[in-house]
């Protein structure tokens, strides 16, 4: 069973702004983190993709090499 934590019910932490460069340098992390994802979503269908070229592939060489 999931062990539920919960965090300390403090009171909310007041709103402060930042310098422009630290919020751009925070959306590009962001961003990057965002690419990573799908990246990652989009491995297993790129290598189910491939996978299938390759068999495609060689179906195709078995054909050509067994014809007389």
């Amino acid at each position: 069973m999931a062990e539920i934590i919960r965090f300390p019910n403090g009171g909310r932490v007041p709103a402060t702004t930042i310098p422009r460069a630290e919020f751009e340098r925070l959306a590009e992390l962001a961003l990057d983190v965002v690419d990573r994802i799908i990246l990652l979503l989009d491995a297993p269908e790129q290598y189910d993709r491939r996978a299938n070229e390759a068999q495609e592939g060689f179906r195709h060489s078995e054909a050509s090499t067994s014809d007389p």
